[in-house]
């Protein structure tokens, strides 16, 4: 059986006196094989359930998980100072591979060589050396491995917005 070893929330903090507005939810599991599901969130709220899932390569030099889950779902996409480039990096991938960045990530291999990796690659280092308007915030419970800690908080290290990080031992680490 897996075990929940992170929530990854991505979303839009409102004025002061508010909590955060999540409009995406990845939550990690553990095991075998560690994979991010991933959630849209609608009104309501309510979790709706995108297809796939995303194994990440935590052990990669740099690892992608949080622009990658990022530049998956379109609603995260938007919080992006460049989000129009990010949008047409993901349709150009579409109508040249078959694939946009959501089915790359949730469905299928984006290794180093495979069809759109290219402009995965791209888009990556576009989401990164821009603003990020929403804000990311990272749960880690005791399940998680030392490998997927250290590349989930060096991906939020490179990423150009708001981020949190949440640990069951220690509470909110960063401001």
């Amino acid at each position: 059986m897996s075990v929940l070893v992170a929530v990854l929330r991505v979303g839009e903090t409102p004025p002061i006196g508010a909590g955060m507005r999540p409009r995406f939810e990845a939550h990690l599991y553990g095991g075998g094989l560690p994979r991010f599901v991933g959630y849209r969130v609608d009104d309501g709220p309510r979790l709706v359930r995108l297809s796939g899932t995303y194994a990440p390569a935590f052990s990669e030099s740099p690892a992608f998980p949080v622009t990658d889950l990022l530049l998956a779902v379109p609603e995260c996409r938007a919080l992006s100072a460049i989000a129009q480039r990010l949008d047409t990096l993901s349709t150009k991938a579409e109508a040249n591979y078959g694939r946009d960045f959501t089915a790359m990530v949730f469905s299928t291999d984006v290794e180093w060589g495979s069809d759109g990796y290219g402009r995965l690659f791209e888009a990556r280092s576009q989401l990164e050396a821009h603003p990020f308007e929403g804000e990311v915030s990272l749960t880690l419970t005791p399940g998680a491995t030392a490998d997927q800690r250290t590349a989930l908080r060096a991906n939020l290290d490179r990423i150009r917005g708001s981020t949190r990080v949440f640990t069951e031992a220690d509470g909110d680490e960063t401001p």
